[in-house]
């Protein structure tokens, strides 16, 4: 699965992003790239989805790859599915590929590069509010 991601994902290391660290839990594949207390997880189990995180406190573990997101207890880190950010699938829905995989890859990759914010910890765009306008249309992405 890296080198697939890496074709949409390679941006996060000219980002300052550290990886990617890739491990398997259970019957899933973990892609993960991080930059202090700011983690993107890439997980595939048949197709992909992606979450971000962020730590309460700086683990130099994480960035170093010795540790994982999974090894962590859920108190010490908030997580943001970047799907909230398309609630109706617009964005999603604006392209055809014949891969499947390759479809998932681009549409969260261009989420990310569309909120570059969320890259250096701003979460703002993840709020309730926010989400709300998004899945009623009046708020375009």
């Amino acid at each position: 699965m890296l080198s697939i991601s890496d074709k949409y994902f390679d941006f996060l290391l000219r980002t300052g992003f550290k990886g990617p660290f890739e491990y398997n839990y259970v019957r899933e594949i973990h892609t993960t790239y991080v930059k202090r207390n700011i983690i993107v997880n890439l997980i595939y189990e048949g197709s992909f989805w992606v979450y971000v995180y962020k730590t309460k406190k700086y683990i130099p573990e994480l960035e170093l790859g010795t540790k994982r997101i999974i090894d962590l207890d859920h108190s010490e880190y908030k997580s943001y599915d970047l799907f909230n950010l398309d609630p109706r699938r617009l964005i999603y829905n604006s392209v055809e590929f014949n891969n499947q995989i390759e479809k998932d890859l681009w549409f969260f990759s261009k989420l990310l590069k569309d909120n570059p914010e969320i890259l250096d910890g701003n979460f703002k765009e993840f709020s309730v509010s926010k989400y709300i306008l998004r899945k009623t249309g009046l708020m375009k992405h």
